[in-house]
């Protein structure tokens, strides 16, 4: 499984109603080895048992929104590209703020107190 991050565009369904399916599409952008922005749609295919389940609908509600994207990667030999699978929903990441070091003289001293 792989996470990708970037802006969410929008989600599609697509195909008929005894066999449906959706695209999540994703935007990312990076800088390549000279500095210029490289800006990708990224496009997740949801099947089966993930869309009766819903798990494309979280998405839908994070449009415009930076996200997370979990998802599993499947190399498509006959079109020479990358399929792309939602693996599941939206991933949040909290921000850590950075911590103070500990002092290692004060947590000596109270080791010593505490074994007295």
């Amino acid at each position: 499984m792989h996470i990708i991050k970037g802006t969410v565009l929008g989600v599609v369904d697509k195909g008929e109603p005894d066999k449906r399916w959706a695209i999540v599409a994703l935007q990312t952008s990076a800088k390549d080895r000279d500095g210029f922005d490289v800006t990708t749609t990224v496009k997740a295919r949801v099947f089966g048992d993930s869309i009766k389940n819903g798990l494309h609908n979280p998405y839908r509600q994070q449009v415009g929104v930076e996200v997370f994207m979990p998802v599993t990667c499947e190399v498509n030999d006959r079109y020479h590209n990358i399929d792309y699978l939602l693996a599941g929903t939206p991933l949040r990441l909290q921000e850590v703020r950075p911590q103070p070091a500990p002092n290692p003289a004060a947590t000596a001293q109270q080791k010593a107190a505490g074994a007295n």
